[in-house]
């Protein structure tokens, strides 16, 4: 990528985080099939309460199957640890030099913000790609040796693995978008993390609580099916709908970084969205 330097600078700063996050949910993945075939049995006598199917998918309560199994125990979860990827790597991707003061160097070259910003957010999106490649081949090293009662295959799991990406890229764009508005990257952060905790929770307890049902189509995690990839299959329209949004806020992200004043992180949030709005197209 010669003819792209920031983002090949970008995705060699982000190697560190592709092979931690990477190498370790692909190390969970082997041993998640790994243990399967000790558990089945023990497992077989235990069934949850069929409300658990709401937040699990149907079919889930069974966990002495291998899908249920699987997607208890790697899926449910995986979206959590992408969404800290997202939050660290996010917030981070503009706002981590600015504060560190390299920005405004980087800036000062013959090249436009637009480009800086595009570059920037295509390395991080290869990036949390990558990260979902190296994860799947944890499936695809120990499927093909586990006893997984033929119901599931390395191939099936391996591509399962990037049901979550979509998600893991609407979350990266909404921390940049954060990162842009707020004046400090540690306080971009801190508002991430709230609001992952926040809709991750409404996520949980529309699936558990009667009459909650409804908040779970208020929160991300419900959309990125991570919770029934394996036993109910992908909603492609879920898919798409978070791509778009994605989409949508990385070109609000891309505006208000175009009209930051870098190296003003001492005004306020509502400083920083008044200026944001405020200021001529």
């Amino acid at each position: 990528m010669p003819e792209l330097p920031i983002a090949r600078k970008t995705a060699r700063d982000l190697r560190w985080q592709v092979v931690g996050y990477g190498f370790g949910l692909a190390a969970v993945a082997a041993l998640v099939v790994a243990i399967y075939p000790s558990y089945a049995e023990q497992l077989a006598d235990i069934e949850l309460p069929s409300i658990y199917e709401s937040f699990l998918g149907e079919g889930a309560s069974d966990l002495s199957q291998p899908r249920a199994f699987l997607q208890v125990e790697f899926f449910a979860w995986a979206p959590i640890m992408l969404a800290v990827f997202a939050i660290i790597a996010g917030t981070g991707l503009l706002a981590g030099e600015e504060g560190a003061g390299t920005l405004e160097l980087l800036l000062a070259q013959p090249v436009s913000r637009r480009a800086v910003f595009a570059q920037k957010l295509v390395a991080l999106a290869v990036a949390a790609a990558a990260i979902h490649l190296v994860a799947g081949l944890g499936f695809l090293l120990s499927a093909p040796v586990v006893d997984l009662r033929g119901e599931v295959g390395a191939l099936e799991l391996f591509a399962a693995t990037f049901s979550v990406l979509p998600f893991a890229l609407a979350c990266i764009a909404l921390s940049v978008l954060a990162a842009a508005l707020t004046p400090t990257r540690g306080l971009a952060a801190g508002l991430m993390t709230i609001e992952t905790v926040v809709i991750y929770l409404m996520n949980v307890f529309a699936g558990l609580v009667p009459g909650l049902d409804w908040m779970r189509y208020l929160s991300p995690f419900f959309y990125s099916d991570g919770q029934r990839v394996l036993t109910d299959g992908v909603v492609w329209w879920h898919q798409g709908l978070l791509l778009a949004s994605g989409l949508a806020i990385a070109g609000l992200a891309l505006r208000a970084f175009e009209r930051r004043e870098i190296g003003g992180g001492s005004a306020g949030l509502a400083s920083a969205i008044r200026s944001w709005v405020r200021r001529p197209m």
